[in-house]
C-alpha cells in the first residue's frame, strides 16, 4: 500500500512539540506527528517511537546496546584465548628447539591449530581495541548491517500503529536525501500508511513534491494557503544552523538597538545583506551564508511569521517575536561599522538602514562630521522616501528639538546642538519634514534661524508656517520681498567693502568713520539686492562689522542685537561663534561702563559670555587673536573686582593675563601689548605682589600704543587708582 502525500506550506506553526527537549515524535486519537529539529538523532526519533507505541524504555535501552554489548563480549574472549595460546605457543617451541625430534601427538596438533587461530586474533588486536573505527567491528556492523536492522525496527514500531492514521510530518525539507529521515523513514512512512501531511518552507515545497514522488508514494499534492492567523512561538525549533546565524544577523539589524520598547522594532535588509556579505571573516563561510539571504527574509515572511510590512521599505518583527540582547555581537558590530562608515553611506538608501547605522556608531566615532553625514543622509532618504512618521518617531530622541536662534541663552545652552552642526541644505528638508508631521513651530524656529541667509525666501517660509497655526496677522506681516532682479555678487568686490569698513571700525580712524559706513552700505547692496541664497560667513562679517560702528556710536543696544545676528547664522563654525561671543562680551561691558546705576547683572552676563567665547576659539587651536581674546576678559573681570571683591574670578584673570603675556612673547606681537601689562600691574597689585618690572614695560611700550589702546589703558587704571589700589604715574596718561 502507497501513501497520498500532500505538500502543505505556510503552516509550520500548526505543530505541537513546543520546545526541543520535548519528543519529536507525537500521537493522537488518529494521527502520528513528528517534527524535526536539526539537532535530533535517529536513536532519540527511536527512542520516542518505541515510547509512543508501548514498548518499554528499559527493553528498547537494552536492545539498543545489544550489539554493542556483544561487540564487547566477542573482544575480551578473544583477548582472553589470545593470552592463554602464549602460553601453547612456548610449548611447541621449547620441543621444536631442545626435544627433536620428538614424537608428535594429537595433542601437539591441537595445541598448533589453537595456536594458529588465536595468532590471527593478535593480528586482529590492534583493530578490536581502536573501537568505533575497528576492522573487526566494521566487519561485524558488515554480518550485521545497523541500516536494515534500525529499518527492522522502525517497521515493527510503525507497524504497530493503524494504517488510517494522519502522518503530520515537519522540518524535514532542509534535509539532505542521504539523511537518515528520508533515507530510512520516509519510505516506511509512504509504504504502511494510507495519508501523509509533510509541512514545508514555500520556497522547498516542489523539491519535497518531488522526493516523495521519487520513493513511490500513490499521489502528491502541493496545497499553498494564506498562512494560519497564530503566533508561530515555536519558530527557533525548525531553524537550521545557517538559518540560525542569519536571524542573529537580522535581529542586530534591527532598531532594537534604539531601545524604544513601545515602538514596532524595525529591520534593515540594507544591513542585513551587508553583514552577511561582509561582517564574518571566512569567506567560504560568508559567501555560503547569503546565498540564502533572500531565501530566508522571504521564510520570515511566509513560513515562520516573524515579520510584516507597513510600507515598501518599513519591514519590522511582529510583537510576539523574541528579540535576543546579543550584547558581545552588538558590540563587534559597532567598531565594524565605525571602520566602514563611508562605505555604508553609499550603499545605504534606506533611511531605516541609515538610523541603525546612527545609532550603532554615534557613541565610538571621534570625529563628530562623520556622524553628521550620517544624519544628513537620513533626512535626505526620509524625505525621498516619504517616510515622515520617522521624524516624530526618531529625530527628536536624536537631536532634540530645534532652539531659539533670537535667545542668546538659547545659544548658551545649545551650542553643541546638531542642529547648528547641519548644512542648510539638510535644514531646508527639516522644515519640509516637521511641517508634513505637524510640527509647525519647530518648523518655524528653522526658518527663522536660516532668514537671514535669503530674507525673501523665509519671509515666505514663515508666513506659510504662521497660516498653518491659524495665526494670519502674522503670516501676512512676516512677508518681506525687497530684491531686485541683481545678480549674486562675486566673492572679492564682498571682501573689498568688507576689508574696507572692517579697517576703519577696528582701528576707530575717526578721520575715516563715514567713508567707512560708506563701504558698509556698500557691502549692505551687495547681500541684500538679490534673490539668491548669501554666503553664511558674508552675513557674519557684515553684522560683525555693523555691530562694531554702532560700538562707536556708544549705541550698545544695537551693538548687541547686530551680534545676536551673528550668532543666529547657520552653518559657521567655533572660530566664528567664538569671536561673536567675545564681542558682545565687549558690548555688555560697554553698557555697564556707560550706566550709571552700574548694573553688576550687565557685568556679569559679559563675564559669563567672554568664558564661552574663550572656551570656543581654544576648541579650534586659534592663537592669531588669543591674546587679544583673553585681556578682554581679563579686562572685563577688572570692572568687576573695582566694586566687587571675588578671588576666584581674580584668580581666574591672573591666569588669562599670564597666558596672553606668553603667547605674546613667543609669537613676538606687540599687538594689545599694553592692555595686557595694563591689566597684569592692576591684578599684581590686588595680590599686594610687586610689579614694577611690568610697570617699566609699560612705560617703554606705551609711546607705540594707539589713542583707542591708550584710552582703554587709562581708564581701567584711573579707576584703581582712585581706589588707591596702584600709585598715581605721571606718564600714564591721554
Amino acid at each position: 500500500m502507497k501513501a497520498s502525500c500532500l505538500v502543505i506550506s505556510k503552516e509550520l506553526q500548526t505543530n505541537s512539540r513546543e520546545e526541543e527537549k520535548n519528543s519529536l515524535v507525537q500521537k493522537t486519537s488518529n494521527s502520528l506527528e513528528i517534527v524535526y529539529n536539526y539537532n535530533d538523532t535517529l536513536e532519540e526519533f527511536e527512542y520516542s517511537l518505541n515510547e509512543l507505541c508501548g514498548n518499554s524504555s528499559f527493553f528498547y535501552k537494552m536492545k539498543k546496546r545489544g550489539s554493542a554489548y556483544f561487540l564487547s563480549f566477542i573482544s575480551v574472549v578473544v583477548i582472553l584465548f589470545a593470552l592463554i595460546s602464549s602460553s601453547l605457543y612456548e610449548d611447541i617451541v621449547k620441543k621444536v628447539i631442545f626435544e627433536s625430534p620428538f614424537p608428535w601427538s594429537s595433542n601437539d596438533t591441537i595445541s598448533i591449530l589453537f595456536v594458529l587461530l588465536f595468532f590471527f586474533g593478535l593480528i586482529l588486536m590492534p583493530s578490536i581495541l581502536d573501537g568505533e573505527g575497528s576492522e573487526f567491528k566494521e566487519s561485524l556492523k558488515a554480518w550485521i548491517n545497523k541500516d536494515i536492522r534500525v529499518l527492522k525496527r522502525l517497521k515493527v514500531a510503525l507497524n504497530s500503529l493503524d494504517k488510517k492514521y494522519k502522518i503530520k510530518i515537519y522540518n524535514i525539507d532542509l534535509l539532505e536525501e542521504n539523511h537518515w529521515m528520508w533515507r530510512l523513514v520516509m519510505p516506511i512512512v509512504i509504504n504502511h500508511f494510507s495519508y501523509i501531511e509533510i509541512y514545508v518552507r514555500n520556497d522547498l515545497k516542489k523539491r519535497t513534491q518531488k522526493r516523495v514522488k521519487a520513493l513511490g508514494c500513490l499521489s502528491s499534492d502541493i496545497k499553498t494557503t494564506n498562512g494560519v492567523d497564530k503566533p508561530f512561538l515555536n519558530y527557533e525549533l525548525f531553524f537550521s544552523q545557517k538559518e540560525e546565524t542569519l536571524y542573529s544577523l537580522m535581529q542586530l539589524s534591527s532598531t532594537k538597538i534604539i531601545g524604544k520598547d513601545e515602538q514596532d522594532i524595525y529591520i534593515s535588509l540594507e544591513l542585513f545583506e551587508y553583514c552577511g556579505r561582509n561582517f564574518y571573516d571566512q569567506k567560504s563561510e560568508k559567501n555560503q551564508l547569503i546565498s540564502g539571504f533572500q531565501n530566508f527574509v522571504n521564510r520570515c515572511f511566509d513560513d515562520f511569521k516573524l515579520l510584516n510590512q507597513h510600507k515598501s521599505n518599513q519591514i519590522f518583527f511582529q510583537k510576539w517575536v523574541k528579540i535576543e540582547e546579543l550584547e558581545d555581537e552588538r558590540r563587534r558590530l559597532s567598531y565594524y561599522l565605525r571602520n566602514h562608515i563611508e562605505e555604508c553611506l553609499e550603499y545605504f538608501d534606506n533611511p531605516i538602514s541609515l538610523l541603525i547605522l546612527y545609532y550603532y556608531v554615534k557613541d565610538i566615532v571621534l570625529d563628530e562630521k562623520r556622524t553628521i553625514a550620517i544624519l544628513e543622509k537620513l533626512i535626505d532618504s526620509i524625505k525621498r522616501k516619504q517616510q515622515y512618521d520617522l521624524i516624530n518617531n526618531y529625530w527628536f530622541k536624536i537631536a532634540g528639538e530645534m532652539f531659539d536662534s533670537n535667545d542668546l541663552d538659547s545659544f548658551i545652552l545649545t551650542n553643541n546642538s546638531i542642529y547648528r552642526k547641519l548644512s542648510i541644505e539638510t535644514l531646508n528638508s527639516l522644515i519640509f519634514l516637521f511641517e508634513r508631521n505637524g510640527k509647525f513651530e519647530q518648523a518655524l524656529l528653522i526658518a527663522k534661524y536660516l532668514y537671514e541667509i535669503n530674507p525673501n525666501k523665509y519671509s515666505i517660509d514663515i508666513s506659510s508656517l504662521y497660516e498653518r497655526l491659524g495665526e494670519f496677522d502674522k503670516a501676512y506681516n512676516s512677508l518681506v520681498y525687497n530684491a531686485k532682479d541683481n545678480t549674486k555678487p562675486n566673492d572679492v568686490e564682498v571682501r573689498y567693502y568688507q576689508r574696507k569698513s572692517w579697517i576703519v571700525v577696528s582701528q576707530r580712524k575717526e578721520e575715516k568713520r563715514e567713508e567707512g559706513k560708506e563701504a558698509l552700505g556698500k557691502l549692505y547692496e551687495l547681500l541684500f539686492s538679490h534673490k539668491e541664497f548669501n554666503e553664511p560667513l558674508w552675513l557674519w562679517h557684515y553684522y560683525n562689522i555693523k555691530a562694531n560702528y554702532e560700538e562707536w556710536d556708544e549705541n550698545f543696544d544695537l551693538t548687541i542685537d547686530n551680534y545676536l545676528k551673528c550668532l543666529s547664522i547657520p552653518a559657521l563654525g567655533a572660530f566664528e561663534y567664538g569671536a561673536t561671543f567675545v564681542n558682545t562680551s565687549i558690548a555688555y561691558r560697554l553698557n555697564y561702563i556707560k550706566s550709571k546705576d552700574k548694573n553688576i547683572e550687565l557685568i556679569s552676563k559679559s563675564i559669563e559670555l567672554g568664558f564661552i567665547g574663550i572656551k570656543l576659539k581654544e576648541s579650534v587651536g586659534d592663537r592669531d587673536e588669543m591674546p587679544v581674546v583673553l585681556h578682554n576678559q581679563c579686562l572685563n573681570i577688572l570692572y568687576k573686582l573695582v566694586y566687587f571683591e571675588d578671588k576666584k574670578l581674580l584668580d581666574s584673570a591672573m591666569l588669562l593675563v599670564l597666558k596672553a603675556y606668553a603667547i605674546l612673547s613667543e609669537t613676538k606681537s606687540k599687538k594689545r601689548l599694553g592692555m595686557i601689562l595694563t591689566e597684569l600691574i592692576l591684578l599684581k597689585a590686588i595680590k599686594n605682589e610687586p610689579y614694577s618690572k611690568e610697570l617699566e614695560e609699560l612705560e617703554k611700550h606705551w609711546i607705540n600704543m594707539n589713542n583707542y589702546e591708550k584710552t582703554q589703558a587709562y581708564s581701567i587704571y584711573s579707576l584703581y587708582e582712585g581706589k588707591n589700589i596702584v600709585k598715581r604715574v605721571e606718564w600714564l596718561t591721554i
